[in-house]
């Protein structure tokens, strides 16, 4: 699986989602049958302040061979660091091997509505 380097932009308090494919080595799509996902959301890279989390069934759904779904909603966004918070989307396969699947920025902005 290799690691994806994605950075967004959004605005505090908006519902966010993307979808993610991952391959094998080989360029085939992976079977994610028994597999846990994780997500977090900090102020920056190894920071303390948590912005949100999301799991399998909690904001994570596999949506096909290979896809996940990810959507964080406005409240946990609202949590985001202003002017960027860091993401890291990890893995876990039956066997308790964890693998980075994405990670990145998002780039903040506050939100002119209120």
């Amino acid at each position: 699986m290799a690691l994806q380097e994605t950075n967004f932009d959004i605005i505090q308090g908006d519902t966010w989602n993307t979808y993610i494919n991952v391959y094998d080595p080989s360029g085939n799509l992976i079977n994610f049958g028994g597999y846990t996902f994780t997500m977090e959301v900090r102020d920056k890279e190894g920071g303390k302040n948590l912005g949100a989390v999301a799991t399998l069934g909690s904001g994570i759904s596999v949506t096909s061979l290979g896809q996940i779904y990810v959507e964080l909603t406005p409240t946990q966004t609202s949590n985001f660091n202003l002017p960027k918070s860091k993401y890291q989307i990890v893995s876990i396969d039956g066997s308790g091997r964890r693998n980075t699947l994405a990670q990145g920025w998002f780039q903040v902005r506050a939100s002119v509505i209120l």
